[in-house]
């Protein structure tokens, strides 16, 4: 017997016009499910690929992957020193040092609170992903570290998230102030009781925009201007900063790094942690919907399949008859279980069709459409003043639609089992005698 035989009678069967009016729709019903299904966990795939994306680009664009700061004391002696031995860690692509300082900036009588990074443009440039989200101005262009005066008589530079710079009114060249608690000379640093309050003029260097939460709470100034005015020593600093050769392993490359460095190098007691300990359940959450999306895909097209199993039981009971004769002209049983098998998962696998096809161009385009429904409706799905990105970031990945399709196809032709192999069972003589 030809091996495509039971192949061509099931796509035959599954086309034929004599299915009861129940048993078309609920077939197409199947196929329609799947279709759904199979669109709507492309799409959220996608966009769980793209907040992982801006998640790696731009949250960590200012988050150091990791970081080591003196478990005693204030700060990081020879810091420099210290970053350079950190770089020669086969697990840490580039470290260096900082002084992260809590305070406010100020314009016109208006007050912003902010972190703000001290850094060494060159070398922090090289830690983080800064360049891509400087939206005016330079990071850091112009600076020797003198916070009262630089040469043409500007003041050290300071770089703004945008919301910041929009909050004080301010534009590149404008002067600003930054507030906050410091030393009045070295040895005040272990004295005990409040702090003195300085205030230092830095001139608007650069704006950054990340898009999110971000751009309303980073600043960043150079880091020999920090030092002068909180009376530091020259390479001194409260932590490194250092990025991983994994980012997404950085809680354990983090602790090769500093073991690495502690073996090197006498640096004290030292705390480290990475920027899964930050932000890491931003990670988890995206992971977590991922799997529960895989999840939702398997329970939707559950729900497709069962109506394929009622469509192809009618179907079976519409062409007992055509069976029977086939089955006493010397069609085997296994041959029927393939008929049956191919008849069911054609509305399957025509679903899946489908939503691949309409899946792709969605999943892809997906920020343009919520864009394009944002603006048509005047709504806004992500508040960046509670999320971290203020748009819905989109990544396709074939990959992604080879499992789905996959899972769509596997589990419709799962569903065409039971009612195969019930179909195998009719007996001949009984159904060509009419008893």
């Amino acid at each position: 017997m030809n091996k495509l035989l039971p192949a061509l009678i099931g796509l035959r069967f599954s086309s034929s016009g004599k299915k009861t009016m129940m048993s078309g729709f609920i077939s197409r019903a199947s196929g329609i499910g799947v279709a759904i299904g199979v669109i709507a966990i492309l799409v959220g795939l996608s966009a769980m690929n793209g907040f992982e994306r801006e998640l790696r680009y731009r949250v960590l664009g200012v988050i150091p992957a990791a970081e080591i700061y003196p478990a005693e004391g204030e700060y990081i002696l020879n810091a420099s020193i210290k970053a350079a031995v950190l770089e020669e860690s086969p697990a840490v692509e580039a470290a260096a040092p900082e002084i992260v300082i809590n305070g406010l900036v100020s314009y016109n009588g208006i007050y912003k609170g902010v972190q703000v990074r001290a850094v060494n443009p060159a070398r922090e440039l090289r830690v983080l992903r800064l360049s891509p989200f400087i939206k005016e101005g330079s990071f850091l262009e112009s600076g020797n570290g003198d916070f009262k005066t630089e040469i043409s008589g500007k003041h050290s530079g300071i770089v703004l998230g945008s919301r910041i710079a929009r909050k004080l009114g301010v534009n590149i060249g404008d002067t600003v102030d930054f507030l906050t608690a410091g030393q009045s000379s070295e040895d005040s640093r272990e004295a005990s009781g409040p702090k003195a309050l300085n205030s230092v003029p830095f001139r608007v260097a650069g704006i950054l925009e990340f898009g999110g939460q971000l751009d309303a709470a980073v600043a960043f100034i150079n880091i020999d201007a920090a030092r002068k005015f909180l009376n530091l020593p020259e390479d001194a600093a409260n932590n490194i900063a250092y990025r991983t050769a994994n980012i997404f392993e950085a809680g354990t490359e983090c602790l090769e790094g500093a073991r690495y460095l502690a073996d090197r190098e006498s640096a004290g007691s030292l705390y480290v942690r990475s920027w899964m300990s930050v932000q890491g359940r931003l990670y988890n959450d995206i992971q977590m919907i991922r799997s529960i999306l895989y999840l939702a895909l398997f329970l939707v097209i559950s729900v497709a399949c069962f109506n394929i199993v009622s469509s192809l039981i009618m179907a079976i009971n519409d062409k007992r008859s055509e069976v029977a004769i086939l089955l006493s002209m010397g069609y085997s049983r296994m041959a029927v279980i393939q008929t049956f098998a191919v008849q069911g998962a054609v509305s399957g696998c025509a679903g899946a069709a489908i939503g691949i096809v309409l899946g792709i161009p969605a999943a892809i385009y997906l920020s343009e459409i919520v864009t394009g429904m944002e603006t048509l409706f005047g709504f806004h799905l992500l508040n960046q003043n509670v999320y971290f990105i203020g748009f819905v970031p989109t990544e396709f990945h074939w990959s992604d639609a080879a499992a789905v399709a996959g899972i769509a196809v596997f589990m419709s032709f799962a569903a065409t089992v039971i009612p195969a192999v019930m179909a195998s069972g009719i007996k001949p003589a009984l159904e060509l005698s009419g008893k």
